[in-house]
């Protein structure tokens, strides 16, 4: 299959309407938003390091596509305020959007060639087994789905986190204390701290990738010739500024204060403490942000479940749209509402991070959901919160 074949931009060859599209998927797989994760680290701040060293070590978010660039940490030399400026100072300076673009295209950076492959990847990721099916039946097989991947790139987003610790003992000497928890681990050092808050503030931005720029792309600088290629190589290169990140919004959480207490591992609970804080954020940025919600599928009907829960800050109060996946007339996936449910109180899992590590943890597996509202609702349909 050439290069061009696999780059058509439609499904000029292919419709279907929704009621073709099962819903019977075999391992329920959802679109997943792709996301890069940094974190601040100001230059000026004693002890930064163990800010970064717990920060390398939290969990990425399972539910986005890993879009990971290599670089985790910016440095800064302002300590607190707003950092949207020096943030966007860096976007701009190393220009960060042709990195995500490269990323999507498998670039080498020696040759400059790309290919198709993380498309096909992530396209495959996005659909169903019926999908699948239908594909390898149509006039242009496999390739249907490689254009799926595409409909992704627009999702690509860019979190950068500004994260602090305070307790009574004061910001500095705290991390001080951590530091000596690391390599002496005694109790004596654990009680000195008392209790703790972690601080984060979390800044959202999304590629800007349209259809314009889309065909610009494979018109101007696509190539998988590499090298051989040369004008292509080029104009990528010198286009470094056409590839651009939106500020979306900016949002912040702190935990609620926690001691050491009985903890062997003070370490391990920092990292807990911190990623499940992350995790407030990055719920509330979905609230916010349409765009950024995560879809997750519908796992049973009887009753309605779903892999979601207290992490995507779910309570008794919110409320789902509940989603069948569609191909239009010109090969785009649309989402057509089916019905809206809302969680059973009694019944949310806490699926935050570490949860099975506590004595509260219940035996519950996957929220249950109750219909308010619409048309029947199968296994493997999407839901997104309203």
């Amino acid at each position: 299959m050439s290069g061009i074949s696999k780059i058509v931009l439609t499904f000029s060859l292919f419709s279907l309407s929704c009621a073709l599209i099962a819903q019977e998927s075999e391992n329920y797989e959802y679109e997943r938003s792709s996301l890069h994760i940094m974190m601040i680290k100001h230059l000026n701040q004693r002890y930064d390091d163990i800010i970064e060293d717990i920060f390398k070590d939290m969990p990425f978010p399972n539910r986005f596509n890993d879009h990971n660039l290599g670089a985790k940490v910016v440095s800064f030399a302002e300590v607190g305020g707003d950092q949207r400026f020096n943030i966007e100072s860096f976007i701009e300076q190393v220009g960060l959007g042709q990195k995500m673009v490269a990323k999507w295209f498998n670039r080498n950076k020696e040759t400059g060639g790309m290919d198709m492959q993380l498309i096909r990847e992530r396209g495959f990721y996005n659909a169903s087994q019926t999908d699948i099916n239908k594909a390898r039946a149509s006039i242009r097989g496999i390739a249907l789905l490689e254009d799926a991947g595409e409909e992704l790139i627009e999702k690509t987003y860019l979190l950068v986190n500004d994260i602090s610790y305070t307790s009574k003992s004061g910001k500095t000497n705290f991390l001080k204390l951590i530091g000596s928890v690391y390599t002496q681990s005694t109790d004596g050092v654990l009680n000195e701290i008392g209790g703790f808050k972690v601080n984060v503030t979390s800044y959202l931005f999304c590629l800007k990738w349209d259809k314009e720029l889309a065909n610009r792309f494979y018109n101007d600088f696509y190539t998988e010739k590499g090298a051989e290629d040369y004008k292509k190589v080029k104009a990528f290169k010198e286009n470094k500024d056409l590839w651009t990140m939106e500020f979306l919004g900016k949002t912040e959480s702190s935990s609620s204060e926690t001691k050491f207490g009985k903890s062997k591992d003070a370490r391990q609970l920092l990292i807990k403490i911190s990623t499940r804080t992350l995790d407030q954020n990055i719920a509330q940025l979905q609230r916010e942000h349409p765009n950024f919600r995560i879809k997750a599928p519908i796992v049973d009907t009887t009753p309605i479940k779903a892999y979601v829960g207290l992490k995507e800050g779910i309570t008794a109060n919110t409320h789902f749209e509940v989603l069948q996946r569609c191909i239009d007339e010109e090969g785009r996936t649309e989402y057509q509402r089916i019905a809206i449910v809302k969680p059973v109180a009694e019944e949310i899992w806490d699926n935050r991070y570490m949860t099975l590590d506590e004595e509260h943890n219940s035996n519950i597996n996957g929220t249950t959901f109750k219909k308010v509202s619409g048309g029947d609702i199968l296994p493997g349909m999407l839901i997104r919160e309203l």
